[in-house]
């Protein structure tokens, strides 16, 4: 059983990147992203991932020390920062040119915009080749069925393109996510969380473009990341993460996708029952389980209650 946590939200996201067994350092890449809002870094997790890098988050006007730390050891080939001037000062944008010769802004009207250009700068298909296997698309308005959405995307079947996790607004398909997915020619869509999260208008939408087209929920956002994490397979290590709070997550995916390990959501002061009925099954119980967070996000109770859950 292990705990990543720090003082704050940037200190988490500093000691998940230094928690990832990277293949090499340098890293080829690190997204940076405002730590105070949640669209922007559920984009980022799925792109830093297959590259095989960190998401790091920052304050609007400044660069915390955890991660000037972090970006230090890891010596970014490059870096990306994900949202606009709104997000994250041009300041910033500056003072991270002391860790990567190449530092580069993606930005756009609006999250969605933002989740379409990040894909964009990521995943090729070729105008007469195949698309991308899956493509996942979550809410751009709740952020707990994308926490743990983002390992998914590394689940490509074998021999096919990987795709990335979009977001969505509940109601209707942006034009933007829309033009994205026809580019991708994804084999298949799947929407994460419910009807209420992402409407049965959207599903239909989308099978008008790809009519392998379907939604993978629950009765709530526990129940929901555990119908996702079929996707990513069995895995000796699963991340355990608040699912009523998004900071200490935002840094988790990248993690789940280089380790092709889960992440679930989990109550603060109580492990879901449906998690705990899923964990007490022999073929599912990890050898490791790594709490994302303080105990204001996972308390130490909930921490001995996973325990029972280890594999011997």
């Amino acid at each position: 059983m292990v705990r990543i946590a720090g003082a704050d939200r940037y200190e988490v996201s500093a000691a998940i990147s230094a928690s990832i067994a990277y293949p090499r350092l340098p890293v080829p890449v690190a997204y940076v992203v405002s730590g105070e809002a949640f669209p922007d870094a559920l984009s980022a997790s799925a792109v830093a991932g297959t590259l095989g890098g960190p998401v790091l988050l920052v304050t609007k006007s400044t660069i915390p020390d955890a991660i000037r730390a972090e970006l230090t050891r890891i010596k970014p080939r490059k870096i990306i920062v994900l949202g606009g001037a709104n997000s994250i000062d041009a300041s910033v944008e500056a003072q991270l040119g002391a860790y990567s010769s190449s530092v580069n802004r993606i930005a756009g009207a609006d999250r969605y915009e933002v989740s379409a250009l990040a894909s964009a700068g990521v995943f090729e298909v070729a105008p007469t080749g195949p698309g991308v296997d899956t493509l996942f698309l979550a809410s751009g308005e709740s952020y707990p069925d994308a926490l743990s959405g983002a390992p998914a995307t590394a689940a490509t079947r074998e021999g096919a393109l990987p795709g990335p996790l979009l977001l969505t607004r509940r109601g209707d398909l942006p034009a933007v996510v829309e033009a994205e997915i026809r580019r991708l020619r994804p084999e298949r869509i799947i929407i994460l969380g419910g009807a209420n999260t992402i409407s049965d208008e959207v599903l239909a939408k989308l099978r008008t473009i790809q009519p392998a087209a379907f939604r993978i929920g629950g009765t709530d956002r526990y129940d929901t990341s555990i119908a996702i994490s079929s996707f990513v397979g069995q895995s000796d290590t699963i991340y355990v993460t608040s699912g009523q709070n998004f900071p200490d997550a935002l840094s988790g995916g990248p993690a789940g996708i280089i380790g092709r390990s889960p992440v679930f959501l989990t109550s603060p002061n109580a492990i879901p029952a449906s998690l705990a009925t899923y964990l007490s099954r022999p073929e599912n119980k990890p050898k490791r389980i790594i709490i994302l967070g303080g105990p204001s996000s996972v308390s130490p109770a909930v921490e001995a209650g996973f325990a029972a859950y280890l594999a011997p």
